[in-house]
């Protein structure tokens, strides 16, 4: 592996950052409409985490990421981590704006979803194609990663927030 492009995995932290921040502020108001949509989907009454519940997994993310950006910054090993974390976020955008179709109009996290963690997606990324840091392994293996993070590693986060609802 060659020398750790870190000059541009500092977006991977801050874009995080801004958007767990816009998601846990405007979470609280929209969790009623999000449950109701959610139950429409699944055709069921459903009962999502609460918002203390999805603030305290957001808190956790937030501050994993960014423990693990000033540990990479050491190791730089780890930086790989932070390119995974960016593909979650990659995927993560996707779900926003799907929600917000959902929803008919804004959901939690939408704006800094689309304004910042896409474009950060897209800063990350390039940067790390054309530094050539990663393997090809490590590029086919990253959609792989990010599904399933986005998917059951997320619900393992919500469970380890203490959300124990039908997730």
């Amino acid at each position: 592996m060659k020398a750790t492009p870190l000059a541009g995995l500092w977006a991977v932290p801050a874009a995080l950052l801004l958007h767990n921040l816009e998601e846990s502020l405007t979470l609280g108001a929209a969790l009623p409409r999000l449950e109701a949509a959610v139950a429409r989907l699944v055709g069921r009454p459903l009962s999502l985490p609460t918002a203390a519940q999805y603030q305290r997994a957001l808190l956790v993310l937030t501050t994993a990421v960014v423990a693990l950006y000033v540990l990479a910054r050491v190791w730089d090993r780890l930086a790989y981590a932070l390119v995974v974390v960016q593909a979650v976020m990659t995927v993560n955008v996707g779900v926003h704006v799907a929600f917000a179709v959902l929803l008919g109009g804004y959901a939690p996290g939408l704006l800094t979803a689309v304004l910042v963690e896409a474009p950060a997606s897209v800063l990350v990324l390039r940067q790390l194609r054309r530094s050539a840091w990663m393997t090809r392994t490590q590029w086919r293996l990253l959609p792989w990663l990010a599904a399933f993070l986005h998917g059951p590693g997320l619900v393992a986060l919500l469970k380890g927030a203490g959300v124990r609802s039908c997730l």
